[in-house]
């Protein structure tokens, strides 16, 4: 498919709740819009960027993508609930039947929004962004798939692969709890972080 982007926010601006809908495109990347005050969203940093919030930042945290089989085998018990799509939405699970697979391609459109490119690595290239303060590492699928310990400021940080869902996820050794991430593609996290700086294998 596209992106890949996604991340939990939370919906309150000074306690109150807001209600949030995609607003448009820029660099190739959703951004939501309110109804209350018609202020646009970053989806992924959860910043406002433009509007009479701009400034504002929701409370953010990660997502964990997985699948509706893999899901179910870690709580059987687990009710599914599925929308009916509709054409367009037909058409893309179609195209993107298996979204941790697929090269992924622009939709029409999404070129005109998009900036100039970053070309450490390809477009489309998927892999995990852990996002830290003061530090963004895009972390290559390529360099996932065998498993890594990085060293980050003396903590030992794993980013694996799930073996039931083949998604990968970043984990603090000493404590098991998973950083700010996504599974992402390449382009939508240079984009949101410019900075971001690229795993190698040692």
């Amino acid at each position: 498919m596209v992106c890949h982007s996604g991340t939990g926010l939370v919906p309150l601006v000074d306690g109150k709740l807001h209600h949030f809908s995609a607003g448009g495109l820029y660099n190739g990347l959703v951004l939501l819009i309110d109804d209350e005050t018609r202020t646009y969203w970053d989806h992924i940093t959860g910043e406002a960027v433009h509007g009479p919030l701009k400034g504002t930042r929701l409370e953010t945290f990660p997502l964990q993508v997985t699948t509706v089989e893999a899901a179910l085998g870690r709580n059987p018990g687990l009710t599914i609930s599925q929308s009916k799509p509709g054409l367009l939405g037909k058409a893309m699970s179609w195209i993107g039947k298996n979204p941790f697979k697929t090269p992924g391609f622009f939709p029409p459109k999404f070129r005109g929004t998009m900036g100039a490119k970053d070309k450490r690595l390809p477009e489309m290239e998927r892999g995990l962004g852990v996002v830290l303060e003061g530090r963004e590492t895009f972390y290559p699928h390529s360099a996932i798939s065998a498993g890594i310990v990085d060293d980050v400021n003396g903590r030992a940080l794993r980013i694996a692969v799930d073996p039931a869902d083949k998604v990968p996820f970043a984990e603090w050794v000493d404590n098991n709890e998973r950083p700010m991430q996504l599974f992402t593609r390449w382009y939508g996290f240079a984009f949101t972080y410019p900075e971001t700086t690229i795993f190698e294998n040692r």
